[in-house]
């Protein structure tokens, strides 16, 4: 849990440090917010990890003379089969990229279609 949770906020730090300072050096907005998006993902994650905690496999990580059959059999929780959020959520990135090349009309749509779906896979993730 320490280790990945460290590396998870050093990916935010680095993606949201490197947008701000490209769009400071460019004023360009759609490489700063592609940037910007490679920060808000680890930390989305990095959040809901120090919220809720790891799971018992999670933590055998943290153990450096851990045995790896020590944790196999655990449940790492529940997993959906089939599901279209994730499609909506590209969708989503998609119309807002579009919006920040062809024009700021379709931003709004993009915004929603991208909440949307961030908020309908994690409502599906919690069983």
């Amino acid at each position: 849990m320490k280790v990945a949770l460290r590396y998870l906020w050093a990916y935010a730090a680095f993606g949201l440090g490197l947008g701000t300072f490209y769009y400071v050096l460019t004023e360009e907005w759609v490489g700063s917010i592609a940037l910007w998006f490679l920060g808000v993902m680890p930390l989305i994650v990095a959040l809901w990890w120090t919220r809720h905690g790891p799971s018992a496999a999670v933590r055998a990580s943290d153990d450096p003379g851990a045995d790896p059959a020590a944790s196999a059999g655990t449940s790492l929780g529940s997993f959906p089969t089939a599901t279209a959020w994730p499609v909506f959520l590209v969708l989503g990135v998609f119309v807002t990229g579009a919006s920040l090349v062809y024009g700021l009309l379709l931003l709004p749509v993009g915004a929603v279609m991208l909440v949307w779906a961030i908020v309908g896979l994690a409502r599906e993730s919690r069983g």
